[in-house]
């Protein structure tokens, strides 16, 4: 009854969903659109942020098109748990939400992105 999980088609748009969120505010790096002043009062240096942008961005679209799509889930796992201990280490709903994300990424890294995938079609060989 429960076939359609093991879908091709299911497996590339939950990857997609999921760091969905990392690739469009890693876009807004492209825009001009950086919070390079809120971060300044958590005492983040302006560089870094523009690095946790260019991360966002460019491990988000990896793990859309499943390229090297482990290594950038756990690269993003890495940013959001420092994200979410730095920008909302009042363990409000924020946080919680930074973690239950760790737990979709940990996934992606533990079964990797499934057959839709530059990953996949390296490993069939297709």
């Amino acid at each position: 009854m429960l076939d359609f999980v093991e879908n091709k088609y299911v497996v590339a748009i939950a990857r997609t969903a999921l760091v969905l969120i990392f690739f469009m505010g890693g876009f807004s790096l492209l825009t001009g659109d950086v919070p390079v002043e809120y971060a300044a009062t958590k005492s983040v240096p302006a560089f870094a942020v523009y690095i946790g942008f260019a991360i966002k961005l460019f491990g988000g679209l990896a793990v859309i098109v499943g390229f090297q799509t482990r290594i950038a889930a756990l690269l993003l796992v890495l940013f959001t748990l420092l994200t979410a201990f730095i920008f909302h280490g009042d363990f409000g709903n924020v946080f919680w939400k930074e973690i239950s994300m760790i737990g979709g990424l940990l996934l992606v890294a533990a079964y990797g992105p499934g057959e839709l995938s530059i990953d996949g079609r390296r490993a069939s060989g297709a």
